[in-house]
């Protein structure tokens, strides 16, 4: 699948690993594609759970693990994915969900922490942030995602996606306070048993967050596609199983995350690339794309190396 950079970030589907700091593979690995076994790592989505400590100004004030609130500090992670950028030049975009973990402490100052983490201990022209996707800033995100999508996959590439999941207070207060200038996404969670969603088409969030269930096949099999007639992302977990994972992805889930990273030869959306085009998916009006201001171009085309 050589011409997959050419298609729209809402219409492939990808692998992501699951609680990506707690596998035998280090975080690097993990995002190696292997043409020759794509089924071992290739993953473009990973996944850190993090965890607010606000007595610490520095490096702690984020850490990662899935209970606790102990673990490496945030920076750690933020640093291998920066030597992975430095060492694959070119490179996919690469979803990064920070499952927020925390629920003490006032949830008013998360924003300015997290973005302001983000700027100390990443590079902030390597964020693809909301403020790409405003095409029009007198629409809200989600009615923009819907009238123009996203860039294609060659637009995107040297670029990382932070999005927000996990405490619903804190990232819904994030995604309403100054959409046009953050530097998360953050995700909506919904359940897997819904067969007729209620599907966004306002607000400041365009991705939807979904645990997925054999039992309830039939019922995500069918929301997945409303919700990707929106151009919404769709990232469902934990497949860790065949039948699973490819029920997935035959329903037009955007990000796959699941614990099966290597050695399962079903893990895999393509034979020979690290991304698929998604099984449902909407075009995008092209004389609404040709209306995308040229600013969008401007910087989506500039060098972010």
């Amino acid at each position: 699948m050589s011409s997959y950079q050419n298609l729209p970030y809402q219409s492939v589907t990808f692998k992501g690993s699951h609680n990506s700091y707690d596998r035998d593979e280090s975080l690097y690995d993990q995002l190696v594609f292997h043409p020759d076994k794509p089924y071992n790592c290739g993953c473009r989505g990973v996944e850190l759970d993090i965890w607010r400590h606000s007595d610490d100004p520095g490096t702690g004030l984020f850490t990662v693990s899935h209970s606790g609130g102990g673990g490496p500090d945030l920076s750690t992670y933020l640093a291998s994915l920066l030597s992975w950028h430095d060492t694959n030049p070119d490179h996919d975009p690469v979803w990064v969900t920070l499952d927020i973990k925390s629920s003490n402490g006032d949830k008013t100052t998360f924003p300015d922490q997290i973005d302001g983490y983000l700027t100390s201990y990443f590079r902030t022209s390597l964020i693809f942030n909301p403020i790409l996707l405003y095409t029009s800033k007198s629409r809200s995100l989600c009615e923009n995602v819907e009238l123009t999508g996203w860039p294609t996959l060659g637009d995107m590439r040297n670029r990382f996606i932070f999005c927000l999941s996990g405490n619903e207070d804190w990232k819904s207060y994030y995604a309403n306070t100054n959409q046009q200038g953050c530097l998360c996404f953050a995700d909506m969670d919904r359940p897997d048993d819904e067969s007729n969603p209620d599907v966004p088409t306002t607000g400041s969030r365009v991705v939807i967050n979904m645990h997925i269930y054999s039992d309830d096949h039939d019922k995500w099999a069918q929301s997945i596609p409303a919700y990707s007639t929106k151009n919404l992302l769709v990232r469902v977990y934990i497949a860790n199983g065949e039948d699973l994972w490819n029920n997935a992805q035959s329903a037009g889930a955007s990000l796959i995350a699941t614990d099966k990273v290597s050695n399962y030869s079903w893990a895999e959306v393509s034979n020979d690339a690290p991304f698929a085009q998604r099984s449902t998916f909407q075009t995008v009006n092209q004389r609404q794309v040709a209306e995308a201001p040229q600013q969008m171009i401007r910087l989506l085309s500039k060098d972010s190396a």
